[in-house]
């Protein structure tokens, strides 16, 4: 009787110890616990009642988890997806894959770790990340956010292009220069955040004044105006921290602090990239003496040299990513293609009006890991270069993993893939490649050319009463 009474105990206390998620004998010591996370670690929708019940089993585990006492940690933190950024806008179809699914996204919708962003057929796209960069996706392109890891001293992002026409813009602290010259990138308008329209310099329509009409608006440079205050205000809380962009495509890797660069991937041919210095980006001066130095790094089982990229210049690596030289094709096309982000305050104004409400908690001065985690779902991460003589952090060692892992990965899938075109040729067959074109810029260019960026609003005739309120002011993007 009293050995199965202690047999009984016994099962007891191990189905408690199950419930509880916890092993037999080992001190639980405090584990960071993600926003949104369940204090159980245990996922109980997929749960197996025989094996999870299963005695043998329970204490093979215990015996694993007993030789990594931080397991519950390393396990909350692989469940955790963060949260990378939010979708700005969208003209088209733009569609998120998550997982198994896929949905539309709209004004807002949050972007996780591993999301690929894609716009289908004539579609453009802005994305707004965490750090402050934006993102320009143009039709038939797509993106994969992989991770957004928050830093000591500075943020890491690492995002992978699939294929496309993409406009990688990050936050510069810099100012730009005042210019009384129309947007370009009007085919977004009216803006899905309605602050970031432009106020309209509207002139009255006065019989006694009509030379009023004739003057020069200041829609446009009161806009400039009122980004740089929107810059100078956020810059407060900015610090100055960098983010460090790891951005792979099929055939080369681009990385380093800041950069802003323009994309052109072609499936299963060549890369196109020109990096912006700050005089095209239309920075004030001073800014081209904080000029950031980015890197390549080719393919190549074997090679690891980073080469340093020129600004300015349109640089094309070869289809097995072995070759960098200055692009001498599509120059033409490239050109037109860079016109349509030439002038883009409004956008810029809406990123910096996200950037104060999304983006605080990445640029504090000091870090709590444990309110980070918490509150908002971030894990801290060190720095990304290690002082002289002290062991690399973390974050170093990501990078380093990642150099490595991206430059044999996507070597061996170029391999793989010209060897399968290889024997598609043998048997008479093949697949006609993405070829760069007017499509990734066309309907924008129209867009451009056809909109009517001031109309004369007070002119003669009645003005209808719906026009003054603000329904439809938000509606037509009138300010």
């Amino acid at each position: 009787m009293k050995f199965f009474g202690l047999k009984a105990l016994l099962a007891f206390i191990f189905s408690v110890s199950l419930l509880l998620g916890v092993s037999l004998g080992v001190a639980q010591e405090k584990v960071p616990l993600f926003k949104d996370q369940h204090l159980s670690s245990t996922k109980w929708g997929e749960v197996n009642f025989k094996t999870f019940l299963s005695l043998k089993n329970w204490k093979d585990e215990s015996d694993i988890r007993d030789q990594v006492p931080e397991w519950e940690t390393i396990v909350r933190e692989r469940n955790n997806r963060e949260i990378i950024g939010r979708f700005f806008q969208c003209v088209g179809v733009c569609r998120i894959d998550r997982g198994q699914s896929f949905f539309n996204p709209n004004f807002r919708t949050a972007i996780y770790e591993g999301d690929e962003i894609q716009t289908i057929g004539e579609s453009y796209a802005w994305i707004f990340l965490m750090d402050g960069t934006m993102v320009r996706l143009s039709p038939e392109s797509a993106i994969n956010f992989n991770e957004l890891n928050i830093g000591v001293k500075e943020n890491f992002l690492n995002v992978r292009v699939n294929a496309g026409n993409i406009l990688w813009l990050s936050r510069n602290e810099s100012s730009f220069e005042e210019l009384n010259i129309r947007e370009t990138d009007i085919l977004f308008n009216p803006l899905a955040l309605y602050e970031a329209q432009p106020v309209s310099d509207k002139k009255p329509y006065l019989e006694d004044g009509l030379i009023e009409l004739a003057i020069e608006r200041q829609t446009s440079l009161n806009q400039y105006k009122n980004l740089n205050s929107l810059i100078e205000k956020n810059n407060k809380f900015s610090r100055g921290k960098p983010t460090y962009a790891f951005i792979v495509m099929p055939n080369v890797t681009i990385m380093g602090y800041n950069p802003s660069v323009e994309i052109v991937s072609i499936l299963g041919g060549k890369t196109f990239f020109k990096k912006r210095s700050p005089a095209t980006l239309g920075l004030k001066k001073e800014a081209n003496d904080k000029e950031e130095e980015i890197v390549v790094q080719m393919r190549g089982f074997e090679n690891t040299d980073l080469t340093p990229v020129e600004s300015d210049k349109w640089l094309v690596v070869d289809e097995k990513g072995r070759s960098l030289v200055q692009a001498t094709d599509n120059l033409y096309w490239f050109t037109m293609g860079e016109f349509i982000t030439k002038r883009i305050p409004s956008i810029l104004v809406a990123r910096e009006l996200m950037f104060a409400n999304y983006s605080e908690f990445a640029f504090l001065e000091k870090y709590n890991p444990t309110i980070l985690a918490g509150k908002n779902g971030y894990r801290l991460w060190g720095s990304l270069k290690s002082e002289s003589g002290s062991k690399k952090a973390d974050l170093e060692l990501r990078l380093d993993f990642l150099k490595e892992y991206f430059r044999r990965i996507e070597t061996t899938n170029l391999l793989v893939s010209s060897h399968f075109n290889e024997r598609l040729k043998e048997r008479g067959e093949i697949i006609k490649a993405m070829e760069y074109g007017n499509y990734f810029f066309i309907k924008a260019l129209d867009k451009y050319y056809s909109y009517e960026e001031f109309q004369n609003e007070n002119e003669t005739g009645e003005v209808l009463n719906s026009t003054t309120k603000t329904l439809w002011k938000r509606m037509h993007g009138i300010r």
